[in-house]
């Protein structure tokens, strides 16, 4: 089993439609390859953690650095491990109002709070996430 975890910065005029289509494409390929994980998306930030075979898992990758609706892609971290952290997780979608954005936030605050760091992968990835969210900006969307 393998993990990686990298960060990004999305094109400027990304759309709802482009977020909705990423996550279409990762849930097909991610299912077909049984790549697992967490993407966090946040006032033009990208934060995500990808598990599976290191050979599967490498080539998403690498779709996703030559995928123009990222620039900045930086690997934060890559190591083998012996399980899988995000087993059962898919990606889904969800577009807070305003009304409920912080208390959104609030609850991934909480959801890396009490989530395993036992790798450096892991460690690294939350302390990203905590990044895009402690910017004080309540007003984008969030992936999940």
């Amino acid at each position: 089993m393998y993990q990686l975890n990298y960060r990004s910065k999305s094109k400027n005029d990304l759309k709802l439609e482009d977020l909705e289509d990423i996550l279409v494409t990762a849930n097909r390929i991610n299912l077909s390859k049984r790549i697992t994980g967490c993407l966090i998306y946040h006032n033009g930030s990208f934060v995500q953690i990808l598990e599976g075979g290191k050979k599967d898992v490498k080539a998403v990758y690498e779709k996703i650095k030559l995928d123009d609706r990222h620039s900045m892609v930086t690997l934060l971290w890559e190591s083998k491990v012996t399980n899988r952290c995000f087993p059962d997780w898919n990606m889904a979608y969800h577009k807070p109002n305003n009304n409920d954005l912080e208390i959104y936030i609030n609850n991934l605050m909480l959801l890396s709070a009490m989530s395993e760091k036992s790798t450096a992968s892991l460690l690294s990835f939350w302390e990203s996430v905590h990044k895009i969210l402690d910017n004080n900006h309540l007003s984008t969307e969030i992936t999940i």
